[in-house]
């Protein structure tokens, strides 16, 4: 249970509300903040129940360690972690004559330094070194008499046993580098120790703050070195360069590099030729008792600078002034000497609680200067003689308060752990913990009200009211910042009231920004909110028109109005765009014919497929190529098979053109009403340049199309007719055309060539060849009625084709021409001279058919010499026939008796069995099993039925020899006509079994795909 004191001090403590009055914030639609319960304190104080030896003088706290100097002159040390374990080291033997002025411990809580000052004359300042392990504190006999005020750390060192290279400042304005630290049990090592500057250029200048730190890159290692005195802010700077390798692996590398090089001296280096005064520094008006640089002004009570630090690394820093806290911020990147990026004063606060004089347990605040303070992310906590107040670090206002009793003590110093962020407040009596929670809870607000919104949002940790609040005051700071582009970006991101944005671009006039929130708020609609989509869309699209029309119209720049082109084709193409506008393509439709945009209009029926309706518009207004780009850019068949007519009858070649782009998604047959309907010379030239890339290109096949093409080539193009005809081929199976017409137009419009080889395709020869024979050229009709004559296989058709040349060819011929009339007999080896005669005139001279009439006769004569070779080989062959008859009557086969049957091994004269000429032996029996397989259906019934046959006549001959009565006739007459049937019926089974040998024969020709085994699971099984 707290005690009276601790109910006592909670009633003390002031604490703002984190709640600001929600008139003042936005009004959003979307968000309603409602707090289930109430919120922790960002500030809570602890107090740490230690059993202390006796009372406080120094306290300081570096990872998870704190050390104290009590008023009994011991040195109280305390692992944070383990509280009810702590050491004690007296020093009250060691420092006779002297008097404690201030503790220093380093941040890895391992090192700690106790400066003295003279209690009387006669004695000089001493700095006492302990190591947090050792119980005998040394005296740094190479520093004495100096009066250490200031000690800047190494905050990259990890050695115990080691400071590494550290800084000292002394009330006299010396810094000093040394190196202090322990081996070989409790020897104390002083090393480097030399002087580093001196601020004070020989003036007694005391140094009440020092701090540096260092940062690498690759072979550069910068150094900062902050000095504070009591009126004045030194800043040291210096980018020194390695000599060595790189820097660039850690921080510790780097201080590896410093322990070596001694390069702390050498930051001071650029400033140690300064004439007079050094000239970087600030100007501090530094309140409360301050030294004056005399040995007997009290440390403690000099302003130091306090740190916030990130990993070892400064994010800010400050320092008490007379009018308030000097806080600058550092910037991470070193590397340039400007390295403090922002730098405020930050007045002290009044008191808002003073209690009544007449109450004896509160302390009255004397002064509003506070005695301390120490830094954290986003707040100040300052330690006054009585309480402790925060004041944010972004709007500067007190956000806690909170008083102690005088019984808790006087209250001496507030002080951090730079490791652990752990903040402690101690007098000269107790020690009191502050927790710290959330403090950046407010963060996202004060960033937002200092136009910080990057910063805003990244504390809004997740919380939609939040973020939307900030994007709220972002919008409209670009809105009144007059970048309505960027503020509709965001405005479309919060809950605002979409009626309120929207009227706010409307009276700036920005359909620009106006299209850009509304294109973003329809992406955030749902599916099925169907009527808001549609809303959105209709009046997006209405402003892509105003925007395009107003481009047009006042010449706004060819690559702007592309670009809005491209955005609204965009937008047009997407997939709930699309489907809106299918639904309500009417109201779509009317809104850009309203504005005259052809162009779009023709993109969105393109792009919906809705080609009708825009066909119709560019037929009624004479556009004829702009409504045959719409066909040539859709994909509706039917559409194309409507309108073709009417493009065809116009534009012919540009039709065809388009109708032969569309390729195979067009029916050619469908098309024939479009090329039909004109019969010009222009239009059939382009409908028979279609019709060929159907037929040619397309492989088309109906016949339709063959037969008007040829109407086509038999009226206006009849050169070209026969070349089409001779493509199809001469087989009128393969031709896609129907002859007798192809025939009936040839004739019809004479066209004699393609008549011809029509007829010879209809094996009319002998009109054919007639025809032929009437070509005006004679050398071509000559040529192409041999062709026609040459073609018949009959060879009786064929002479009398011949003869029809020969009779058009001798009649009316002169003695002159005999000769060459006689030419046939040599092109066409059926005809004789004898055939020829009868067509030459009476009157002609014998002499002229000399010459082929002994011709003739020297052919009958070889063919008569032929013959007769003929008939002395047959004789011959007719003989050797005889010959190998009368051998093979005379053949005979010798079997053994160890012959053995070729299918089942066992002799083969114990059963009846046959013998073939190749050498093979088979038993009967054996043979019809491996024959049987292979006969035929019907040879296997024949043979099923001859075998049923011989079974009864056998067994009506053992009925009658048993029966053994009967006359010597009818015993003499039964056998007869079975025995001879018997016969019969085993001869013709024979000849069935042994028509071929099986190993020989067809039989195993025929087997040779067959399978060796037919039951293979069988198989398996026995030869397993």
């Amino acid at each position: 249970m707290a005690s009276m004191f601790d109910q006592y001090s909670s009633d003390l403590i002031r604490e703002s509300s984190t709640d600001p009055d929600a008139s003042a914030e936005p009004k959003t639609s979307g968000y309603v903040s409602v707090r289930t319960r109430k919120e922790v304190p960002i500030f809570t104080k602890q107090k740490m129940n230690l059993n202390l030896p006796s009372g406080i003088l120094f306290l300081s706290v570096q990872n998870d360690w704190l050390m104290m100097l009590m008023t009994n002159l011991t040195v109280l040390r305390m692992n944070l972690k383990q509280p009810d374990k702590f050491t004690e080291v007296p020093i009250d033997k060691t420092i006779g004559g002297l008097r404690p002025s201030s503790i220093y411990v380093d941040p890895l809580g391992a090192h700690l330094f106790l400066t003295f000052l003279p209690k009387s004359p006669g004695f000089t300042p001493e700095l006492l070194y302990l190591q947090r392990n050792s119980f005998k504190p040394k005296f740094v006999t190479k520093l004495k008499d100096q009066e250490i005020t200031a000690v800047g750390f190494n905050h990259v060192n990890t050695s115990e046993t080691s400071t590494g290279p550290i800084l000292l400042g002394t009330a006299h304005g010396v810094i000093w580098e040394a190196e202090v630290g322990l081996e070989s049990g409790d020897k104390l090592v002083q090393q480097n120790v030399r002087h580093a500057f001196d601020v004070g250029k020989g003036e007694p200048r005391p140094i009440t703050g020092l701090e540096f730190y260092l940062k690498t890159e690759q072979k550069s290692l910068h150094c900062i070195v902050l000095v504070l005195t009591v009126d004045r802010l030194y800043k040291f700077h210096n980018t020194i360069r390695s000599g060595g390798g790189s820097l660039a692996g850690s921080t510790a590398t780097a201080a590896q590099e410093l322990k070596l090089g001694g390069y702390l001296q050498k930051v001071f280096g650029p400033y140690q030729n300064v004439d007079d005064q050094l000239r970087d520094f600030e100007e501090l008006s530094v309140g409360g008792s301050k030294g004056t640089g005399s040995g007997s002004a009290s440390a403690g009570s000099w302003p130091k600078l306090v740190f916030n630090y990130e990993e070892d690394f400064p994010k800010s820093f400050g320092c008490l002034t007379e009018h308030g806290i000097n806080y600058q911020e550092i910037d991470p990147a070193i590397n340039q000497a400007q390295f403090v990026v922002q730098k405020e004063l930050i007045t002290y606060p009044e008191p808002r609680y003073v209690p009544p004089a007449t109450n004896s347990h509160k302390v009255a605040p004397r002064t509003n200067c506070p005695l301390s303070f120490i830094l954290t992310d986003f707040h100040a906590l300052l330690l006054y003689a009585d309480h402790v107040s925060a004041i944010s670090l972004l709007d500067y206002q007190v956000v806690y308060e909170e008083y102690f009793v005088e019984q808790y003590g006087r209250l001496i110093n507030i002080v951090k752990d730079v490791r652990s962020n752990v903040t402690f407040v101690y007098s000269n009596k107790l020690i009191f913990r502050y927790k710290i929670v959330n403090e950046q809870r407010n963060a996202w607000r004060l960033y937002a009200d200092r136009q910080k919104f990057e910063l805003a949002l990244q504390y809004c940790n997740k919380n939609p009211a939040h973020r939307d609040i900030v994007l709220v005051k972002q919008a409209q700071s670009y809105f009144y910042a007059g970048d309505y582009l960027q503020a509709a970006a965001i405005f479309s991101e919060t809950q605002l009231s979409f009626e309120e944005v929207c009227l706010k671009f409307l009276q700036k006039n920005s359909n620009q920004a106006l299209l850009l929130y509304l294109r973003n708020r329809l992406g955030q609609l749902k599916p099925h909110e169907k009527t808001q989509i549609t809303m959105l869309i209709v009046w997006i699209v209405q402003l892509f028109l105003v925007e395009l029309s107003h481009q047009r119209g006042s010449g706004g720049g060819e690559k702007a109005t592309r670009d809005l082109q491209k955005q609204f084709e965009a937008f047009m193409a997407s997939r709930p765009v699309m489907a809106c506008v299918r639904r309500n393509r009417t109201a779509i439709y009317d809104l850009m014919a309203s504005y005259g945009d052809t162009h779009n209009l023709t993109a969105l029926t393109t792009i919906n497929q809705d080609y009708e309706s825009v066909l119709q518009q560019y037929i009624n207004q004479g556009r004829y190529e702009d409504a045959l780009g719409v066909l040539s850019a859709q994909n509706r068949p039917e559409l194309v098979y409507q309108y073709a007519p009417i493009a065809m009858e116009v534009l012919p070649a540009a039709t065809v053109s388009m109708l032969i782009g569309q390729g195979h998604r067009l029916d050619p047959v469908r098309l024939m009403p479009a090329m039909l309907c004109l019969d010009t010379p222009q239009h059939a030239h382009e409908t028979v340049r279609y019709l060929e890339y159907c037929i040619h290109s397309r492989g088309c096949v109906e016949p339709a199309l063959h037969n008007y093409l040829i109407q086509l080539y038999g009226v206006h193009f009849p050169e070209q007719l026969l070349t089409f005809l001779e493509s199809q081929g001469r087989d009128t199976t393969m031709v896609h055309y129907d002859p007798h017409y192809a025939l009936r137009i040839a004739l019809r419009h004479d066209i004699r060539p393609a008549s011809v080889f029509l007829q010879c395709l209809l094996e009319m020869w002998v009109p054919a060849v007639r025809l032929a024979l009437t070509l005006e050229d004679a050398e071509a009709a000559r040529q192409l009625v041999r062709q026609t004559a040459a073609q018949p296989s009959d060879r009786v058709l064929r002479k009398r084709l011949w003869l029809l040349i020969a009779e058009h060819e001798i009649k009316g011929t002169r003695d002159e021409e005999v000769q060459r009339a006689l030419g046939i007999l040599q092109e066409c080896d059926q005809l004789r001279i004898e055939d020829l005669l009868p067509y030459f005139s009476d009157f002609q001279r014998i002499d002229h058919f000399k010459e082929a009439i002994c011709r003739s006769l020297k052919e009958y004569n070889v063919k008569i010499q032929e013959q007769r070779r003929d008939m002395e080989e047959s004789a011959k062959s007719a003989n050797r026939v005889r010959q190998e008859l009368q051998t093979f009557r005379s053949r005979s086969v010798t079997v053994s008796a160890q012959e053995q049957c070729t299918v089942c091994g066992i002799y083969l004269m114990l059963k009846p069995f046959f013998v073939f000429h190749c050498g093979h032996k088979f038993h009967a029996d054996c043979l019809e099993r491996q024959v049987l397989p292979y006969l035929s259906p019907e040879m296997s019934d024949r043979l099923t039925m001859l075998k049923q046959s011989l079974a009864t006549a056998q067994h009506a001959v053992e009925s009658a020899a048993s029966a053994g009565v009967g006359s010597a006739n009818a015993l003499e007459a039964a056998p007869v006509a079975p025995i001879s049937h018997k016969e019969k019926l085993k001869s013709e089974i024979e000849a069935i079994i042994s028509s071929e040998c099986l190993y020989c024969g067809n039989l195993m020709i025929n087997a040779l795909d067959k399978p060796f085994v037919e039951n293979w699971q069988q198989a398996d099984s026995e030869w397993d």
